[in-house]
């Protein structure tokens, strides 16, 4: 039977519903409600209104149960709407405050989520290792094996004299491989005059023509002093070839620590630093190194005597102490500079020293003593949870150097440079690391590397810059920070030394009478000092919390809040909607009733 689509009455004497005192077409606000309990108002709307007369029960219905600050006063049935209107203003008001709060520390926590700050406990300088010290005298070569001035005055005579070189003076073969070895380690200028006019293609090993040539090391540092032991210093030092060319290194790794292969380098050292040899008899022997040390886990399982050297005391006499030797015969200024003495260089033992950093300039007749500061880096596990470009740091797990074991800053900007200069060569400068199957660079190659650093330089300088105003631009080799790092500050006092008088008054003697003298100490400014901490400042927890708490001020929100409100609109409304449909079905089969009664 057909039945006309009209508004449906509700039953009059039904015990299933409740009795309203309203007919079908009166105002469920009406004034005449205003004597209705609010919660039978509010399920009336829910259960028999019409779909918005619903929607508003059930915001109602929310609204009374919920502990979000205002948002009762608005959805209350006996609310005058100017209070509505007030309250809605106010939550506004509050809900800008807290979404504009919370998207300051949101991007607080996206910029900034890492922070530097001091430890909070005091580090003993045992607990790291004496800084790795590399001394590189001007002097490079001894004279009675190669007299480069002599050479280099031959072959200009004869340039000036034919415009050519020709080895009209009859200079041996080894003298001319051992001059254009030595023209990569002299000034630009002299470089400049000569490398023209030498063989191109000259097969010359330099790296290992360096070593030969070099002054052993207890010609140049005769006599050191470490830890309150005298030693011959050839005991503490050994060969390093740097940019300076050769240098002696005290305390520093072994090259198959290093490198991933020790054939990576052009030249061979197979001296071994044993501490257990020592000069002063009388004082027992060390014991033997065990364990290991890196720069993330420190030492493990080694006693005093360890791998890398360190030292538990603060005072020079603690340090290293070295004298150092020479000899005016060997002075050449025709390659070198003018100024003669040592440049000295402090770095942490895994990394390898940049010679173009800051160094210590040790004069002959000088005294320098070095107080070292270190300044240590360490950084919570928690940080792996951002990336590299949030915390601006490698772990070592992180970055894969190619030529060497450990990441640091520096071993990162010395691989950089080899791979830039063999891309752009076809070869690696004498000192760099590189593949076997890459050779040396040459004479005829000194202009390409030394444009191949100049223009690296100047492609980072300028993605450095456009980094800054666009962050997607990318760095080349991008060799930020080590999480876990090692540095040493240091500062510097000078005086003059008398090596004469100092051999006069400890009524001693010296074979040579040519000799110039420096004395170099070594040592930490303070038995304990303050790390610093690389931490989480805006974790993910400390982002919802602050969140959560900028939320329970202005709006009084909780996780439960939330919680409730999914639970409204999800469970509730479905069974709301449950319901409504129960009885829309029972009224209209009681209206079907009532027409066949009529």
């Amino acid at each position: 039977m057909y039945v006309e689509d009209k508004p449906v009455d509700f039953p009059e004497l039904n015990p299933d519903f409740p009795s309203l005192p309203f007919g079908r077409h009166m105002s469920i606000s009406s004034q005449a409600l205003s004597d209705v309990p609010s919660d039978l108002i509010i399920k009336s709307r829910i259960k028999y209104g019409s779909k918005w007369s619903a929607c508003q029960g059930l915001m109602a219905d929310y609204s009374k149960s919920t502990s979000i600050h205002g948002l009762r006063y608005i959805f209350e049935v006996h609310r005058p709407l100017y209070e509505k209107f007030f309250w809605m203003i106010l939550m506004v008001a509050s809900l800008y405050y807290a979404v504009a709060l919370m998207w300051d520390t949101y991007w607080k926590w996206q910029d900034s989520p890492v922070i530097l700050g001091f430890d909070e406990t005091l580090v003993p300088v045992s607990s790291i290792p004496f800084p790795t010290i590399t001394i590189c005298p001007e002097i490079k070569r001894e004279k009675e094996k190669f007299d480069f001035t002599s050479v280099a005055n031959q072959i200009w005579a004869e340039i000036e004299e034919t415009e050519n070189f020709q080895n009209s003076g009859n200079l041996t073969d080894e003298e001319i491989q051992n001059f254009v070895a030595s023209l990569q380690i002299c000034e630009s200028e002299v470089l400049d005059r000569f490398s023209p006019y030498m063989p191109k293609h000259l097969d010359v090993n330099v790296a290992q023509t360096m070593v030969d040539l070099a002054l052993a090391p207890n010609i140049t540092l005769p006599f050191c002093k470490w830890n309150g032991r005298f030693y011959f210093c050839n005991y503490l030092f050994k060969y390093v070839l740097t940019d300076e060319g050769i240098c002696y290194q005290f305390n520093g790794l072994n090259t198959e620590d290093i490198y991933r292969d020790p054939n990576y380098l052009s030249y061979s050292d197979n001296s071994v630093i044993d501490y257990n040899n020592y000069f002063d008899v009388e004082l027992p022997k060390l014991k033997d190194v065990t364990g290991n040390w890196s720069l993330d886990n420190g030492y493990i399982g080694q006693g005093f005597n360890a791998y890398p050297q360190r030292s538990v005391l603060s005072s020079a006499r603690n340090g290293l102490f070295a004298v150092m030797m020479g000899q005016e015969r060997n002075f050449d200024n025709t390659c070198r500079s003018l100024k003669q003495g040592y440049k000295v260089f402090l770095n942490s033992p895994e990394s390898v020293p940049l010679t173009t950093g800051n160094y210590i300039l040790v004069p002959h007749d000088d005294e320098v003593l070095v107080s070292v500061l270190p300044q240590y880096i360490t950084s919570t596990e928690n940080l792996l949870q951002f990336g590299p470009d949030k915390r601006q740091c490698y772990f070592n797990n992180e970055r894969y150097l190619r030529f060497f074991k450990s990441y640091s800053q520096s071993n990162c900007q010395i691989e950089c440079l080899a791979n830039f200069t063999i891309n752009k060569c076809g070869c690696a400068k004498f000192w760099m690391p590189k593949p076997l199957d890459v050779p040396t660079c040459g004479l005829a190659k000194v202009s390409c590397y030394v444009s191949a650093e100049e223009e690296m330089n100047f492609v980072i300088s300028n993605q450095t810059k456009l980094k800054s105003v666009d962050p997607n631009v990318q760095i080349m080799c991008d060799c930020i920070p080590s999480c876990n790092s090692l540095d040493y500050n240091f500062e510097i006092s000078r005086a003059f030394y008398d090596y004469e008088k100092t051999l006069v008054a400890r009524r001693d003697t010296y074979e040579l009478d040519d000799a110039r003298g420096s004395r170099l100490s070594v040592y930490f400014k303070e038995p304990q000092f303050t790390a610093i901490k690389r931490t989480v400042m805006y974790g993910i927890t400390t982002l919802i919390a602050n969140c959560g708490g900028i939320l329970g001020l202005f709006m009084g929100i909780s996780s439960l809040s939330i919680i409730e409100l999914i639970y409204f609109f999800t469970v509730r409304l479905c069974n709301n909607l449950h319901k409504r449909r129960l009885i829309k079905k029972r009224l209209l089969e009681q209206e079907i009733v009532f027409a066949y009664d009529e």
